[in-house]
């Protein structure tokens, strides 16, 4: 049996039922022991392979800073064991930190003010006998509560939860809310609901805070703006400085002046010669500024010191997900992905030891 002082013999009693031909080890279960591994080295094993490549952390990390030598297949199997039961129990409803309420930051206006957002990143696949397979799209959703520009001291990273994997959009939806339901949503003033243009996020994040907040704001992320207006240059304007100028401008009155403002400019430009390929990237791009108008008012968003930017959004992306299952070569299975998305989400929501107490009591 692996400990984390080493291999050890242990005897215990075993019962086989002639009927069904099976057998149990009841002490076992007792003591939290599976696949002849302690609680504590399981643990460990599994932490390994959140933080590290599987063969890389049996290889080199688990031996020198723990004295545990196993293969690299065994910190998967287990690895994917632990986070499949962390994606089980949270799929049950089950939420590991403890409920209480965050201490949400004041906005502008002296309004507590708490931010959700959602998005999706891709990650490489293999099918059942490791060939190459179409990339999926796990979801990582978040509720934060940063601190507002205008009183910026130092930003607490605990202050943030995440929930992660392959999943459809209501499954992911109803994670989320109850991470926000944990962490005492419904003592904020108004909720920050910040996303890109992707469809059917509003709509989720819409039934995520249902009945728990008296006030949601949606924001379209503002940079993802930005990079249509970008895509929409690129091929109008060949120029690359006339084109950074323009849309610079573009931006500009985007943030200064809300949505609407820049419609109207949008709408006013002369296409009487271009391409058929750039009327319609034009029509593509009004539309979507048209269709996002509700939540472009970035003027009052300043103003009200709100985030404008889901960066944080993003940037839970790259550390919940890109940093551990989109390094060079690697590819997953559909069970693998969600398994080590849950088990970084969680570790990400700094609620690893929360885990492993209520899972060992």
């Amino acid at each position: 049996m692996k400990t984390l002082l080493g291999d050890a013999v242990y005897e215990r009693a075993y019962y086989h039922c002639s009927h069904c031909h099976t057998g149990i080890f009841p002490t076992d279960e007792e003591f939290g022991i599976e696949d002849r591994k302690t609680p504590g080295a399981t643990e460990v094993i599994a932490l390994m392979g959140v933080l590290e490549p599987f063969e890389e952390g049996a290889d080199e990390v688990l031996p020198r800073l723990s004295g545990l030598n196993v293969s690299a297949s065994s910190v998967q199997r287990t690895t994917e064991a632990v986070g499949a039961d962390v994606a089980e129990r949270r799929a049950d409803g089950e939420t590991f930190g403890p409920d209480a309420s965050w201490d949400w930051h004041t906005d502008a206006t002296g309004k507590r003010v708490a931010y959700v957002g959602l998005d999706a990143t891709g990650v490489r696949q293999q099918g059942e006998h490791a060939e190459r397979v179409e990339g999926r799209m796990p979801w990582v959703g978040t509720v934060f509560n940063p601190e507002p520009p205008h009183q910026k001291r130092h930003q607490r990273m605990w202050d943030s939860r995440y929930v992660a994997g392959l999943m459809g959009l209501p499954d992911v939806g109803a994670q989320l809310r109850r991470e926000c339901r944990a962490v005492g949503i419904d003592r904020a003033d108004r909720v920050i609901a910040l996303t890109d243009g992707g469809n059917g996020l509003e709509d989720c994040l819409t039934d995520v805070l249902a009945g728990q907040v008296a006030e949601v704001e949606f924001i379209l992320d503002f940079w993802h703006a930005s990079e249509h207006l970008q895509e929409f240059a690129k091929l109008w304007i060949a120029d690359e400085e006339s084109r950074s100028t323009q849309v610079k401008a573009w931006c500009h009155q985007l943030k200064h002046e809300g949505g609407a403002a820049l419609l109207e400019t949008l709408q006013a430009l002369d296409l009487s010669r271009a391409s058929p390929q750039v009327r319609e990237a034009h029509r593509q791009l009004t539309g979507y500024v048209g269709s996002n108008l509700h939540r472009t008012d970035y003027p009052r968003y300043v103003q009200n010191g709100w985030q404008i930017g889901s960066g944080k959004v993003e940037s839970a992306c790259k550390s919940v997900v890109a940093r551990r299952l989109k390094g060079p070569g690697m590819r997953w299975r559909e069970s693998g992905t969600t398994s080590l998305c849950q088990l970084r989400a969680m570790y990400k929501s700094r609620l690893w030891s929360t885990y492993w107490k209520r899972t060992v009591s």
